[in-house]
């Protein structure tokens, strides 16, 4: 590469570490830590992926790429951007702006990293198109994959990759309630007894992750359906529509109660559920 004239010397006092990564594209990656740590932040608040994958969901065309675009159709979340249309003729017209504002900005895409004119796509973790939603598999074999937790660590990282996708699982929180209440405690690395009831529960979780759920997309112009329910151990809620004659669930949220929440009664925990769900449905919308 240095022959080539690819790269060159540096003869700065400073230097990042470069490194290639086994991935589609094989991208070179830099460990920016140390120059980092010395940079000034500068804080901007990150757009909501719910708001982000229902809107896209919506459409039945697709290109997702790394490019510049226009907010009425083309939705960018740090370098993922799915650009989406109704028609097929209004996705050309869409391709070609954004194409043009690329080329303006003297810009390159991969074509490795792009996918066109597609019925679905996978974005941020998800296969969203025709108005429906569901996992992306691969994402999903990594918590299939996932062995037994053996300290409070690996149950957070655990939790941290079923959580991406809690609201494609009715009751989620009190799934895996037998899991969350070893968490109590302050020190992280401290090892864990994994029982058989902590084992049933993560065996439930992913039982319902490969049933393969599908979330519809929200339609603003219909009525919701807003159904809750508590047990003793949380609150579920689910958000739902009806198209032709069907019920169909947009999202599932759920939480656990808490120490003094436990010892309400079964009035006031079902009126907790439907506070919980008002306040959650509120932001979304």
């Amino acid at each position: 590469m240095l022959d080539l004239g690819v790269i060159e010397v540096g003869e700065s006092n400073f230097s990042s570490p470069l490194i290639l990564v086994e991935a589609p594209g094989r991208d070179p990656c830099v460990d920016y830590r140390k120059l980092n740590s010395v940079t000034r932040a500068e804080y901007f608040p990150l757009p909501n992926i719910e708001e982000r994958i229902e809107l896209v969901a919506n459409a039945s065309k697709f290109m997702a790429t790394l490019s510049q675009g226009c907010e009425k159709y083309c939705v960018p979340y740090l370098n993922d951007v799915a650009t989406f249309s109704d028609t097929w003729e209004k996705h050309r017209e869409h391709l070609n702006k954004i194409l043009e504002k690329i080329a303006r900005a003297k810009l390159k895409i991969k074509p490795i990293k792009c996918k066109f004119a597609q019925d679905c796509v996978k974005y941020l973790g998800h296969k969203v198109g025709g108005g429906c939603r569901t996992h992306a598999e691969a994402k999903i074999q990594a918590v299939l994959d996932f062995p037994a937790p053996r300290s409070k660590t690996e149950i957070h990282k655990m939790l941290g990759m079923i959580a991406y996708y809690s609201r494609y699982i009715e009751i989620y929180a009190t799934l895996v309630e037998p899991i969350t209440r070893t968490l109590i405690g302050k020190t992280r690395k401290e090892s864990i007894t994994w029982t058989s009831e902590m084992e049933e529960a993560l065996r439930n979780v992913k039982h319902r992750l490969t049933e393969k759920p599908v979330l519809y997309a929200p339609n603003f112009e219909k009525e919701f359906i807003v159904q809750t329910g508590a047990s003793d151990f949380g609150i579920g809620v689910v958000l739902a529509q009806r198209t032709n004659g069907e019920e169909h669930p947009i999202l599932y949220l759920s939480r656990k109660f808490s120490g003094p929440e436990k010892k309400y009664s079964t009035t006031e925990k079902e009126c907790a559920a439907i506070i919980f769900a008002i306040k959650k449905i509120e932001i979304l919308s």
